[in-house]
């Protein structure tokens, strides 16, 4: 019993001490405050059934000193633990997240209105000329000309050209009519440039409209032995219908009945001769409509055969082609 008694007597001496160190602590810890997280491989606190004891890194338990355990339970008591929030790094992207998703919404809205008002036009203008065959697809715009293609022979077009015996020429088409083919025999690819006969340049077609010949007939044919001759040297409006009316119809000369009109035109100081036909026995139809002038030594025709049905349906560029025509 006096052993236990002197051991109580220096347990006691020894409290005050315990004290003086805890209070200590604590200043210090409070005087710099810090951030603490929790982490998942923090050592696990005591709690207040196992204040004497900690566990060690390996998993041993040992007996803690009466002084430690002290400060253990007097720092909870003093502090007890706060929660504090803290925001995650995906909840502070959030507002920016959110920015960036409305100015995606606002963007995709754009683009589809402005899709709804371009694509009805591109796909409309696709279907025009979905066919690579149209001179719309792939000649140049006409001029004051909406819907027409500008179609211009330059000096390697055709034979005639080649060989130097035209200047080239022009003249606006419809965006959908096509070229078609000219053959040998008629082209005067054998015998240009001492062709004796009428040729024919280019050839333009649209079912729906009709059909376009360029043709020339050289003036010596004519008996006209001037070197560039004007239209009036080669002959008068009527005249000159008369002689080359079986180039224009495809088989017999017109009648004097079947002019529905005649008119000379000066475009550029150049003069043309226009004539409108009604001529049942042509190969290209009842309606033939043509404009004449010179072109070196060369008659130079444009003529456009079309039926009943296609004049009527196209009459209006049918003579837009014809007064675009330059030779």
């Amino acid at each position: 019993m006096a052993n236990f008694g002197q051991g109580l007597q220096a347990q006691a001496a020894l409290y005050p001490e315990l004290l003086r160190t805890w209070h200590h602590f604590r200043d210090a810890r409070d005087a710099v405050p810090q951030a603490r997280t929790r982490s998942p491989h923090r050592r696990r606190e005591t709690t207040p059934d196992t204040m004497f004891a900690v566990s060690t890194q390996f998993g041993a338990t040992a007996r803690a000193s009466p002084a430690r355990a002290l400060r253990s339970a007097d720092r909870r008591r003093a502090s007890p633990r706060v929660s504090v929030p803290v925001r995650s790094a995906a909840s502070a992207s959030e507002p920016v997240a959110d920015d960036a998703r409305a100015m995606s919404r606002r963007a995709l809205m754009s683009t589809a209105l402005a899709a709804g008002t371009l694509l009805p036009n591109l796909a409309a203008r696709a279907a025009d000329m979905s066919d690579s065959k149209m001179v719309g697809a792939y000649l140049p715009e006409a001029e004051n000309e909406p819907g027409f293609a500008s179609f211009v022979a330059n000096a390697t077009r055709t034979p005639a050209l080649r060989a130097g015996a035209l200047n080239p020429y022009r003249v606006n088409l419809p965006a959908k009519w096509k070229e078609a083919p000219v053959s040998n025999a008629r082209s005067g690819n054998y015998c240009q440039p001492r062709c004796d006969e009428a040729t024919t340049e280019v050839q333009f077609t649209e079912p729906g409209s009709g059909s376009l010949q360029l043709i020339i007939i050289p003036t010596t044919k004519l008996l006209i032995a001037k070197q560039d001759p004007t239209i009036e040297d080669v002959g008068d409006i009527n005249g000159i219908l008369d002689a080359i009316s079986p180039a224009i119809t495809g088989s017999v000369a017109v009648e004097a009945e079947e002019v529905a009109s005649a008119k000379t035109v000066s475009i550029d100081g150049k003069s043309y001769y226009r004539y409108e036909l009604v001529t049942p026995f042509a190969e290209s139809g009842l309606h033939n409509v043509a404009v004449v002038s010179t072109n070196k030594n060369y008659v130079m025709i444009a003529t456009i055969g079309a039926s009943e049905k296609q004049y009527a349906k196209s009459e209006g560029d049918l003579k837009k082609i014809l007064d675009s025509f330059r030779c």
